[in-house]
């Protein structure tokens, strides 16, 4: 039995002591001597938990490898997140293994998944209502690699007992309690039962699922940044073929972290965008915002703001929102953004916009500012973080969009300053 990886790399073994890794292990010392043996001791059983981690720091010892363990509580760790103990045991691991490749102990991590663990995972996630990403499984990614994942626990067991590996059984697999253990024990058998050859097509399907993932990523329109809360795609998304759309979708949720909670309906949910009216909102379940406006198809994680308000000195820089705002004193010039302070009354705000405020435009009439923000096309999801200087109702700078037309530069301008425009994308 051969398996394949890079043999001029420092590779990591993950070792709990079961037969899985422990095959993994012979089977790469026997291609590399570049090995570090990797152990995490979770907790979650006590004394014989203790236990597997010794039997595999000891065998380490006795074939000369180099061993790192660590020791975590994942039964604390999973009350503290609300989290089941098995993912928390997971996310503490990978937290280990993490921190050891961007230390650069070793170049990559080798996991003993094998065939049975990816039919398990890709028939979990068919249950779950995958898509063809889900059908890819088990696969390997920056820093981490599955030798084992084309061979079977049948010719896994095979080899360890005809080479003798020694191993300890993790009596966690053989309960049913957790979701993945309860299709290994339960339903896999009566499936092999009746179709003996079915791990060879799980292995089938998974590779193709590569093919066709990687084929879609090819298709796909990807997104554009505006900022680290928002991107955008364009609205011709919506032309796309729905399979195309919907992945171009998913790709863009991945900004954002996205991985697993993407749903068919929320998918659903956001093609009904396209015959909504501007700045229509769909509030997913994962803390962004999906919105139409006018020409984009916006997606921003939601935030909420409080109102601000402060009073107005013209030689001070204020913070909102993630952003600053700055005056400087300049010569007059007639460009945006530049403004006559001599024509500022006194007892100004800087504050957030209000329902009934009133803007007069350079060169045009009052309206009430809505309207205008509107008539300017500036997108709803803008509007809430903008800043005006105002005195009582009436606006006289929206800042970084535009000033009033009452203190506007002309050639009686003796005191110009101007505001450093507030970037968004049109």
């Amino acid at each position: 039995m051969k398996i394949k990886f890079d043999t001029n790399k420092k590779i990591g073994v993950a070792v709990s002591g079961g037969v899985d890794s422990m095959v993994l292990l012979d089977l790469m010392l026997k291609q590399s001597k570049n090995i570090i043996v990797l152990n995490v001791e979770h907790g979650i059983r006590g004394i014989d938990s203790q236990k597997d981690t010794n039997f595999v720091k000891q065998y380490a010892k006795d074939i000369g490898v180099d061993f790192i363990s660590k020791s975590v509580d994942a039964i604390s760790y999973s009350k503290e997140k609300n989290i089941s103990v098995e993912l928390a045991a997971r996310e503490l691991r990978y937290q280990f293994f993490d921190l050891l490749i961007e230390e650069k102990i070793v170049d990559e991590i080798a996991l003993a998944h094998h065939l049975d663990d990816q039919a398990e995972t890709i028939l979990m996630r068919i249950f779950r209502g995958t898509g063809v990403r889900g059908l890819r499984g088990i696969i390997d990614r920056e820093g981490y690699i599955h030798p084992l994942i084309s061979i079977s626990k049948v010719d896994i067991l095979e080899y360890a007992k005809k080479n003798k590996i020694p191993f300890v059984n993790d009596h966690t697999n053989l309960e049913s309690d957790y979701t993945r253990n309860y299709i290994r024990n339960e339903i896999m058998p009566l499936i092999k039962e009746k179709y003996s050859d079915v791990l060879s097509s799980f292995d089938i399907l998974s590779k193709n699922a590569i093919e066709v993932e990687d084929y879609l990523l090819t298709k796909i329109i990807k997104y554009e940044y505006i900022d680290q809360n928002t991107i955008y795609l364009p609205f011709s998304i919506f032309n796309l073929h729905p399979l195309i759309f919907k992945k171009s979708i998913v790709e863009a949720l991945r900004y954002f972290g996205i991985e697993k909670d993407i749903e068919f309906a929320n998918l659903e949910e956001i093609q009904k965008l396209c015959k909504a009216e501007n700045n229509s909102v769909i509030h997913l379940p994962f803390g962004v915002d999906a919105i139409k406006e006018y020409e984009k198809f916006v997606f921003c994680k939601r935030q909420q703001l409080s109102p601000y308000s402060k009073k107005f000195d013209i030689n001070k820089t204020y913070e909102y929102a993630g952003r600053e705002y700055v005056f400087k004193n300049s010569m007059p010039k007639k460009e945006k953004g530049f403004f006559d302070a001599n024509k500022l009354p006194n007892d100004l705000v800087i504050r957030t916009r209000k329902d009934k405020d009133m803007f007069t435009p350079c060169n045009g009439k009052q309206k009430l500012l809505s309207d205008y923000l509107t008539d300017k096309k500036i997108p709803k999801r803008i509007r809430d973080f903008l800043l005006v200087v105002a005195k009582d109702s009436e606006v006289f700078m929206i800042v970084g969009i535009e000033i009033s037309d009452k203190i506007k530069i002309t050639s009686d301008t003796k005191k110009a300053y101007y505001f450093n425009e507030l970037k968004y994308n049109k």
